[in-house]
């Protein structure tokens, strides 16, 4: 089954209610008024709000709306919701300097109070791969349940993140290539011992990445090491996922460990990234034979857990629980399946593992093309913000979408030239380039 058989999950740009639409305009207002973008207030609308399947509002409710449109029932009410009240104070007050520390009547969000606007806009398209903006977006809204408040904060702890912390672009682009010449050899050791395999998919076409405890001991790398280790896993993880799949499964091989096995620095930081720089990324996180052992590890880790990661853990014993999600011929032998691959890890050199292309001439005019989709993708953006009408919204939201897309096969194109290659792009195991590109 291709990726493009696979239904949208709710929540998703395609698939979404009118007050979660109203909710995403809200966070890309923010955000470009951040930026230093400026937008206009719309004016009262003429024309009824769209009727979609996937609205949570009942007849009666949206009935109430008619002829008013966005604005419109809260104006006849004169009640209204907390996110439209922001949304036209925002776009109302558009920011005139985006350096200010003051909130300036709700110019600038407080979660963007003393951060670089020009490093955060750069970390935000830096984070997109083969996602699209909406969606990657609408991670952060997702994980903190429709709060515009709480998922901005998300939204710019992960940005910092990534800019001055993590630099998980950086790391990326550097590979397994980049950890030789920067001489990191624990990167390159835990790849030997393959501690973690990215390999099969579940029955939703979920990649799976399975974690092999028994292998790791703390003393073998350092903890700079097992950090640039675990991000390079999960941005190899996230270049294989194409939307609409876009979560992967953690398979958390136990059998065998022991506490010699146990880190808690690295658990830490595993759980860490997961829950507030990757949200939503998680399928199922499988816990797979645990010894007696664990149970008193659980107890300390669970505290650590957001209840929504906590309700996608699942505890196996057996090849026959891991059936209910698996396919057999997609379950390791080493946890009782049918499928038998093994782990032969191929040391990066030069000649195999730097860059696919070196074509400078075509790296620019991907670069030009890139940039020219992100201005359109923008303009788009506040014309849908500001958009008179609910006919004139629906159609700019398909725009929009069409565009994030347009970005993400723009990405497969571009990869080759920015991104050394990994073990598993020289295997075949990930393919970045469209074939159709």
């Amino acid at each position: 089954m291709t990726t493009e058989e696979w239904e949208v999950a709710p929540g998703h740009v395609e698939t979404l209610t009118e007050e979660q639409e109203k909710k995403l305009k809200l966070v890309w207002t923010y955000l470009l008024t951040f930026f230093g973008y400026k937008l206009a207030l719309p004016e009262p609308r003429a024309i009824s709000r769209r009727s979609t399947t996937n609205s949570v509002l009942s007849a009666k409710t949206e009935s109430s709306t008619k002829s008013k449109g966005l604005f419109g029932r809260f104006r006849k009410s004169h009640k209204k919701t907390e996110s439209i009240e922001k949304l036209e104070r925002v776009i109302s007050h558009p920011s005139t300097d985006v350096s200010s520390k003051e909130d300036a009547g709700g110019r600038i969000h407080y979660a963007f109070k003393g951060l670089n606007s020009d490093d955060m806009k750069k970390a935000f398209w830096g984070f997109l791969r083969q996602d699209t903006p909406d969606n990657l977006v609408l991670r952060f809204v997702r994980a903190r349940k429709w709060d515009v408040d709480k998922s901005l904060v998300m939204m710019t702890d992960t940005m910092k993140w990534r800019c001055y912390e993590g630099k998980p672009d950086k790391i990326l682009c550097s590979g397994e290539l980049g950890c030789v010449e920067n001489d990191k050899p624990g990167v390159i050791y835990q790849f030997q011992l393959g501690k973690c395999i990215i390999h099969g998919h579940d029955r939703k076409g979920r990649p799976i990445a399975m974690v092999r405890a028994r292998k790791h001991h703390s003393s073998d790398q350092t903890p700079e090491e097992v950090e640039i280790y675990t991000m390079l896993i999960i941005e190899y993880a996230r270049l294989m996922l194409n939307e609409p799949i876009d979560t992967c499964d953690i398979l958390f091989n136990l059998s065998k460990m022991t506490m010699a096995n146990m880190d808690w620095g690295a658990v830490s930081y595993i759980v860490r990234c997961f829950e507030s720089h990757y949200p939503e990324s998680l399928g199922i996180l499988f816990v797979h034979k645990a010894p007696w052992i664990f149970s008193g590890i659980w107890k300390i880790v669970k505290t650590w857990l957001d209840p929504v990661v906590a309700s996608k853990i699942v505890f196996t014993n057996s090849d026959k629980d891991l059936e209910k999600y698996i396919e057999r011929d997609n379950i390791p032998k080493e946890v009782g399946g049918d499928d038998d691959y093994e782990w032969h890890y191929l040391d990066p050199t030069p000649s195999e593992n730097g860059h696919l292309y070196n074509d400078q001439e075509k790296k620019k005019a991907l670069e030009d093309e890139r940039k020219e989709l992100t201005d359109s993708f923008i303009d788009k953006t506040i014309e849908w913000i500001e958009a008179p009408d609910d006919q004139v919204t629906a159609t700019l939201l398909k725009e929009r979408i069409q565009i994030g897309r347009a970005l993400a096969k723009n990405y497969r194109k571009l990869d080759g030239y920015i991104r050394n290659r990994s073990f598993y792009d020289r295997t075949g195991a990930l393919n970045v380039e469209s074939p159709t590109s």
